[in-house]
Formats: structure tokens, sequence, C-alpha cells
């Protein structure tokens, strides 16, 4: 048999370019090392909430969580005035009807607005977690941008502080953990993700974070992901054996779906989640 010097070497070539991919793909999506800690099986999204008489992200929806002893998803924000709110959107115009951003207005113009057109406010941080009264909490911290502003996660984090209960940080944004791993490494820090068409990004900032290849950053302790969302970052954390966590899930269909998929926490809403 004779050989071909040029397709050895080009076979050669696509070997080590494979082999430097792998590696790449390797370092960049391994989690933080293993350490020790609980979640719940379940999280109510925004709390346990109906959008008709208990608006998301209510005072209303904590207390019911905790009247189930279930534990709580919410959303933090800063306000024009430094406060620290919950609330998902960077609008108030879905939930209040008015078309203006959190971040543009003072905890006081906040208050004067409903939820929903319900007696509900948009509650203070340390509101929320009164009302969770000691359950879980996975604290969702929102930017508006990739860039962090290291005031505001000093002061989530000293408000996390005072609550008598786990709090976990999670965010999109693998910044805001990096933060965290700089500063206050004792925190359980969780990645948020999805598929690239769910992440309201495109191009390559799309496929980066889809992919999870910021995690040598941020160094998740866990992934949390949309449960019927696939990526290969993602099935390669899968193989690392970091905890996951599944969102959104509306039935027990999607929880059977998503425990078959190696989820073993649900981030749910609009079911019964105490049958989780």
């Amino acid at each position: 048999m004779i050989e071909n010097p040029v397709l050895t070497a080009i076979v050669m070539v696509l070997i080590i370019v494979f082999l430097v991919l792998a590696c790449a793909f390797v370092y960049l999506t391994t989690p933080n090392k293993f350490r020790f800690f609980d979640l719940p099986v379940v999280y109510c999204h925004r709390g346990y909430y109906n959008n008709e008489d208990i608006p998301e992200n209510s005072l209303a929806a904590f207390r019911k969580s905790a009247e189930n002893e279930l534990a709580v998803e919410l959303d933090v924000r800063p306000t024009k005035d430094g406060e620290i709110v919950v609330f998902h959107d960077a609008s108030v115009k879905r939930m209040c009807g008015t078309d203006k951003f959190v971040r543009d207005m003072t905890f006081e113009e906040l208050s004067s607005l409903r939820l929903l057109g319900t007696d509900e406010k948009i509650p203070l941080f340390t509101e929320a977690m009164e009302a969770c009264a000691g359950v879980p909490i996975y604290c969702e911290i929102k930017t508006d941008s990739i860039a962090i502003e290291p005031d505001f996660l000093e002061k989530v984090y000293q408000l996390m502080q005072t609550y008598d209960g786990q709090v976990v940080a999670v965010s999109f944004n693998p910044y805001v953990l990096e933060w965290f791993k700089k500063n206050h490494p004792e925190v359980i820090r969780g990645q948020l993700s999805a598929g690239k068409n769910h992440l309201g990004v495109k191009g390559f900032s799309a496929f980066a974070l889809s992919n999870l290849l910021t995690n040598y950053a941020a160094k998740p302790d866990f992934i949390s992901y949309r449960f019927d969302d696939k990526s290969f970052g993602f099935s390669l954390c899968r193989f690392y054996g970091v905890r996951l966590a599944g969102w959104t899930v509306r039935s027990m269909d999607d929880v059977e779906k998503a425990a078959y998929a190696g989820f073993s926490t649900f981030v749910g809403e609009k079911f019964d989640m105490t049958e989780v």
C-alpha cells in the first residue's frame, strides 16, 4: 500500500485541530469544583402566582409559597435611587401599564404603581425575604447589559446575608457570577442559560452563552438551563455531573421530561407544585 504524505498530513492536522478544540471546550465549560450543598426539588417561579389575584413577584405570591413550604425564585433589580426591588422585566409596562424602566424610577415612584391592577406593589428585596419566611430563595440577579455594577452586587450580597435561610445567586450574566466568585466565594452560584434561540442575543454571544463557554470565568456550582433545550456545552456539563436545575416547568409531564433529561431541581409555575 502506497501512502499519500499529503493526505496523511491533512488527517494529522485535522486530528490535532479536533483535539485542541475538544480541550478548549472542556476548559471553557468546566464548572466549579464539587462542593456539598443542597437545593430544593422545586422553586416557585416568581413566587406561587397566578397573575390574576396573585401577581408574579408579589408579596402575596411569596407568602403563598411560604405557606406551602415551597422555595421561591425571584428577580432583583436596582432603582434610580439605589434601592433593590423584586421585579422581572426591565420595563414596568407589562405588569404596571407604564412605559418606563425600573432603573429610571425611584422606589417612591415605583411604589405608586400596582401589579396587574391588584393591590400588590413592587416589593423591596427586604420585604420579599420577610414574606418568604425562611424558605430557600433562588435569587436571579438582573442586569441590563453584560457590564456589571459592583455597588449593586455588593448591596444584593449584604441583603442576602440578612436572610434566615438559604439564598443562591443566579444570573444569565456570567460576569455577575464571576464577581461573586472573586468577592464572596462562599455564595452558591448558578449559571442561567438556554438554547441559543432563547437568550435574546445573537451571533457568537448566543453560541458562547448557550454552550456555557463562560464557565471558566463564572465557575458556577450548578447550571440552570431551559429544560427542553440542548447544546454541546450543556451536554458536557451533564457529563461532568454538575447539579442541574430546569426552567420553566408548567406541568407534571414537564417535570418528568426534565427529570429524564438529568435535572434534579425544577423551577415551576402555573400548576400545583405541591405535587412535585
